[in-house]
């Protein structure tokens, strides 16, 4: 739940933009690009955007790899390093920590080209990730040079993420944001279903750390990709007023994020979800299917994992048009809801090992479906109204408020998997992650909101 907010945002109830409020009367943003939802350029134009295409078709495939060391790494600290539940959470700790960076790298990705540092960031994380199967073959892979490789991808992808989310606006037109940000969602989508499934078919011919060598080639040719697209790059213009002072430039943009009146109930749901879910859960998740009641096996973890593609593919075909069907406000509360309270299926999950798993499978498929739904609205919403001299850093104010917490809910996690058992640690979990968020967006002003926030773009 990371939940961007629009500029001087409208009181809840208001009715939707009108030519005063920061769109002309042609339905443009007051940058002069079409609004969201206006239907501005007509027709399906991605398809003929190459620069989009490119950066498109390099994330596709960098996901799709990125899925199966998802997979993978913990599986190389489980089966191949033998790692107990305190471990699994420092390793959990150590891939969410760099997330503490958002805020500073959203300060400088503003005060810098976004391509290069796409293209380095890939040639990068190719390089680290690397060092897990050398390792391997050369038989002296540790815990603790695995943690060094998790940490050291982590804050590459940290940094990537701020640049990439930042730099594709500049890539489409307005009008075609969501669009834009549904076909992204979708190829992660898809990523996410094929991604773990071939990694549990490749675990029967593959060693485990060898799987890890196919996201290196995913990020050499995502990289290749970006340096392929050929629109020009203007160096952003110098910010006089933070100008010198990174503090200022990242209150700047903090300042920006906190001063709407939809983002603070859904900045402090983020931080709970992030705690007790994206931290504390998800760090010991793996062990508990294999370990913790379900005790499926190694291979069928991946497949369990490939149900939330699927349902994240049904949802982000589907995000644009729930949207406009419900409206902003009740796309961004009923896909939470459903969400989170889907969660619940996991630490009851029992039985024989195909009732388990049915039931884990059931959970993936509806939590992810909601997300896509979530994150197409939240990003479309930040991307569009966000002022682009601040774009990197309200995105990585966005990140370092939903995500900030999690480091410390998987070193939780962890102490508290071993002291008491992994179906409790989980329980806990689940319980205050998903049911807290909810309460917080039901008593705020996001269900009565509609339409997209007009507010006027610098």
């Amino acid at each position: 739940m990371v939940s961007p907010e629009a500029e001087r945002t409208r009181e809840a109830g208001d009715g939707p933009g009108t030519a005063g409020d920061g769109h002309g009367e042609d339905g443009r943003a007051g940058d002069g690009r079409p609004a969201p939802g206006s239907g501005g350029g007509g027709g399906d134009t991605l398809w003929r955007n190459h620069d989009f295409l490119r950066l498109w078709a390099g994330q596709a495939l960098s996901q799709a790899g990125s899925q199966i060391s998802y997979v993978a790494i913990p599986l190389v600290a489980v089966v191949t390093l033998g790692a107990s539940a305190t471990e699994m959470g420092v390793l959990g700790a150590l891939v969410r920590l760099p997330m503490l960076g958002f805020l500073l790298f959203g300060v400088y990705v503003d005060r810098m080209r976004k391509r290069p540092v796409l293209i380095w960031t890939d040639l990068g994380r190719a390089v680290v990730l690397a060092l897990v199967p050398l390792l391997y073959v050369m038989d002296s892979l540790t815990l603790g040079a695995l943690y060094a490789v998790v940490f050291a991808l982590s804050l590459l992808s940290v940094l990537f993420q701020v640049a990439y989310r930042s730099y594709f606006p500049s890539l489409v037109p307005l009008s075609h944001l969501a669009e834009g940000n549904g076909k992204l969602q979708l190829s992660e989508s898809l990523a996410q279903t094929a991604g773990p499934g071939a990694a549990s078919a490749l675990l029967k011919v593959m060693a485990t750390p060898m799987l890890i060598l196919i996201d290196v080639f995913s990020y050499l040719f995502s990289a290749a990709a970006v340096l392929l697209i050929r629109r020009p790059e203007a160096r952003p213009e110098p910010d006089d007023e933070t100008a010198g002072s990174v503090h200022r430039a990242i209150w700047a943009g903090f300042r920006w994020v906190m001063t709407q009146p939809m983002i603070r109930p859904l900045a402090i749901a983020s931080g709970l979800y992030s705690f007790f879910v994206m931290g504390a859960m998800q760090s010991i998740y793996i062990l508990f299917l294999l370990r913790g009641g379900p005790d499926l096996p190694p291979e069928w973890v991946g497949a369990v994992m490939a149900t939330g593609g699927v349902g994240a593919i049904l949802g982000a075909t589907l995000s644009v048009r729930t949207m406009r069907r419900l409206g902003l406000g009740p796309t961004l509360l009923w896909s939470t809801v459903i969400g989170n309270c889907s969660l619940l299926l996991v630490p009851f999950a029992s039985g024989s090992v195909w009732t388990a798993a049915v039931m884990l499978g059931a959970s993936q498929f509806v939590v992810w479906a909601c997300n896509q739904v979530f994150f197409v609205s939240n990003m479309t919403l930040v991307q569009s109204i966000t002022p682009p001299r601040l774009q990197a850093r309200v995105i990585g104010t966005i990140y370092s408020l939903g995500l900030i917490p999690a480091p410390l809910g998987a070193l939780g996690a962890g102490l508290l998997g071993d002291a008491v058992g992994l179906r409790f640690a989980i329980l806990v979990a689940v319980v205050a992650g998903a049911i807290l968020p909810i309460l917080l967006l039901v008593f705020s002003p996001i269900p009565g909101t509609k339409e997209f926030p007009a507010g006027p773009r610098e």
